[in-house]
């Protein structure tokens, strides 16, 4: 039906209108009708729930054409990498991604459209939109239209730079946890050379007087033997093989004193910035170490500004929760003290910062430095039960971040020692040297045997204990090495204490004194002497514990 119809402007028109039939006819038209909104209405719920389901999913989702051009991002691309949807849209997809990976990425491309072949596992960078290096794993497979045709790609990445990192951290550690015990081993075997060697020219050198003609060059030999032990002192150090005196610790006061020092040893043009807080908690460690930690970290500051610039040192009390922060790194929770030493030098890329706590690695000219100082602190303060973290960019300076455990109040009591007594070391009682080292055994027995004791020697543990059995009524000391082929130091004393109780032993390693020493010490041990040792320090250690 039509009708004539008018407007404003006096124009006439055709209104044109249809209805649905009546009957059968009409009914059918209504029904189909109905299912045609009814599937328009689930096309949406499921259009909903999909969209839902891809907004929800934590990675991110991408389409491409058969070019290789960004068709689609859903909406985690810009939460991870900071685009806008209208700045990749179009792009070519290895716009996005490292340039060293783009063959790779082209070439997986290549076969999920040509091959019509699903690919998974695969593992690439993306760069964030503020340059930022993200790492990614995921999967892509074809596109396909109703006839099976490949009309492009899609692909889902998951962000695991995280993952990565903390794998990375986890590689570190195992090689430094490696490169320790390697450095451990070659300390105590280069102790044990350096032992017949500091211990024999100190001991000639005490029988000549000043002007003897040997007696020059025995110094010198002494003094480059006992340089050599301080380095092997600093690869224990970095091997983590132990503290020496623990006992609480207030670190602003080690603080203090470290400020005195660098006062008289850094450059004038360095300024000293210095944050302690008034109510720092103590830890527990050998002040002494620590202190030395505190130092290789400045004087590595001092080198990194040869022209002047702030070396700050910040305290503080630090909680750490299980945030993923820290956890990532593998660090416990707890209370620690937290000090932060920080300078404005030109800073380190990540090449040298993976390499910076390593034996040996240095940066400076040959000649300059040993590459020691750091590994030297990397040990100590694991070996402390903390933490360090390095912050730094080329050009930004560098921040060293030391994490101590902290422990309860206690009172510390200040004391001045008193000086010592001057003592007798002569003696004349019968002494057991245990050593599978022969220059080490007779070292002693020579040192010791000039003084008037009697010596016996045994090379190995299993020796010894049927030589105390037989001599034990004339044994007054024993002096045991701690590592030994067979039966060590450890399971040799505990047989010996079981023939005698009261037996004397005092324990002489390459090693310093780390946990196990210091809990065989805490069983009845009388005394530790480390190689390589002066033949004054055995003689004293030695009278000490006999008149004990």
């Amino acid at each position: 039906m039509s009708r004539p119809t008018g407007s404003k402007s006096g124009e006439s028109g055709v209104l044109k209108s249809s209805r649905i039939p009546s009957g059968k006819k009409g009914s059918g038209y209504r029904q189909a009708i109905q299912k045609l909104q009814r599937s328009e209405e689930l096309l949406k719920v499921s259009e909903r729930k999909y969209r839902s389901l891809v907004e929800s999913i934590p990675d991110i989702i991408f389409a491409l054409d058969m070019d290789g051009s960004i068709t689609y991002i859903g909406p985690r691309w810009k939460k991870i990498l900071g685009h806008d949807e209208s700045e990749v849209l179009g792009k070519y997809f290895i716009d996005f991604s490292s340039p060293n990976e783009h063959a790779f990425l082209i070439q997986v491309f290549k076969e999920v459209r040509n091959e019509k072949k699903s690919v998974e596992n695969i593992h690439w960078q993306y760069l964030r939109k503020d340059g930022q290096i993200r790492y990614f794993s995921g999967s892509a497979a074809p596109i396909l239209n109703e006839q099976g045709k490949v009309v492009g790609a899609m692909g889902i990445a998951r962000d695991i730079t995280e993952h990565k990192k903390l794998e990375e951290q986890l590689l570190q550690a195992q090689k430094m946890e490696s490169i320790g015990n390697l450095a451990g081993g070659i300390a105590h075997d280069f102790n044990n050379l350096l032992g017949g060697i500091l211990g024999y020219a100190s001991f000639a050198k005490k029988k000549m007087k000043v002007g003897d003609p040997l007696f020059h060059s025995l110094a010198c030999i002494e003094r480059s033997a006992g340089q050599a032990a301080e380095l092997t002192k600093q690869l224990l150090g970095f091997a983590r093989r132990g503290k020496y005196q623990v006992k609480p610790i207030n670190c602003n006061v080690l603080i203090q004193d470290l400020i005195q020092f660098l006062k008289r040893t850094i450059d004038k043009r360095i300024i000293l910035d210095v944050e302690l807080d008034p109510h720092l908690d103590l830890i527990e460690g050998d002040e002494t170490q620590l202190q030395q930690s505190l130092i290789n970290i400045c004087l590595n500051a001092r080198d990194a500004m040869p022209s002047g610039g702030t070396l700050k040192i910040v305290t503080g009390n630090q909680t750490l929760s299980k945030g993923i922060a820290f956890k990532q790194r593998g660090w416990k929770e707890g209370d620690f003290v937290k000090i932060t030493l920080s300078d404005t030098g030109g800073g380190m890329n990540q090449e040298i910062q993976s390499q910076i706590f390593e034996p040996f690695f240095t940066t400076k000219e040959p000649g300059r430095g040993t590459g020691l100082g750091l590994s030297m602190v990397y040990g100590i303060i694991q070996n402390h039960g903390g933490y360090i973290d390095l912050k730094s960019e080329p050009g930004q300076g560098a921040s060293f971040e030391l994490f101590l455990p902290a422990v309860p109040e206690v009172i510390i009591e200040e004391f001045s020692p008193l000086p010592p007594e001057p003592f007798n070391t002569k003696g004349s009682e019968t002494i057991l040297i245990v050593d599978d080292e022969e220059v080490i055994r007779q070292l002693g027995a020579d040192i010791l045997e000039d003084e008037g004791y009697r010596i016996i020697l045994a090379s190995r543990g299993e020796e010894a204990i049927q030589i105390y059995q037989d001599h034990r009524d004339d044994i007054a000391l024993v002096v045991l090495d701690w590592v030994m082929p067979g039966l060590g130091g450890k399971e040799t004393f505990f047989k010996l204490r079981d023939i005698n109780p009261k037996i004397k032993v005092l324990l002489s390693s390459g090693y310093s004194t780390n946990k196990e020493v210091g809990e065989i010490l805490k069983e009845g041990v009388e005394g530790f002497v480390q190689k390589p040792y002066r033949d004054e320090e055995l003689i004293k250690k030695v009278r000490e514990i006999l008149d004990a």
